[in-house]
């Protein structure tokens, strides 16, 4: 079994710093890190689809040592995931899910559960701009779907199997 240490660390400067302004009367500074034993990992980059059906991205059943034995704190996994696409204002990925072996969601456009639509009906959990990224733990009870603002766009992935 190997194992992964996770950093996370936040910082701000004040709202009043000449530079780099931060949100807050006073200054950011936190970190959190953890210890975390995996073993399977699997890692891809794809293009997400900007028009017609949304890409599986991950199904729930078949990624890294998902088997269908789901028990909660001990099988899933940690999920990396980053719009690596060329730098643009305009260049979105759209990150949502499903129940696994649920209906996918609707087509790129077509409103309702599209990922690019913009109202609560959505199955969207995120929208990752250029350059941003997530980090979180994964049960392998969803299927997770992606689609793009337009062509062309690249969505990194990496899934740490939970040891």
């Amino acid at each position: 079994m190997a194992v992964i240490k996770p950093t996370l660390t936040l910082t701000a400067n004040t709202s009043a710093a000449t530079t780099n302004a931060g949100p807050l009367s006073v200054a950011l500074s936190l970190a959190a890190t953890d210890l975390l034993a995996v073993d399977n990992v699997q890692s891809q980059i794809i293009t997400p689809a900007n028009s017609g059906a949304p890409t599986l991205l991950i199904g729930g059943d078949t990624a890294a040592g998902g088997d269908g034995n789901d028990t909660p704190g001990t099988h899933g996994g940690y999920v990396y995931i980053k719009n690596i696409s060329a730098a643009s204002t305009t260049n979105l990925v759209y990150v949502g899910t499903t129940l696994q072996g649920a209906s996918a969601p609707a087509n790129m456009g077509a409103g309702t559960t599209a990922l690019d639509n913009a109202d609560d009906a959505s199955f969207r959990l995120m929208t990752l701009k250029v350059g941003e990224f997530a980090f979180f733990p994964w049960d392998y009870m969803q299927d997770i779907y992606c689609g793009a603002s337009a062509a062309s766009q690249l969505l990194e992935y990496w899934i740490f199997d939970r040891g």
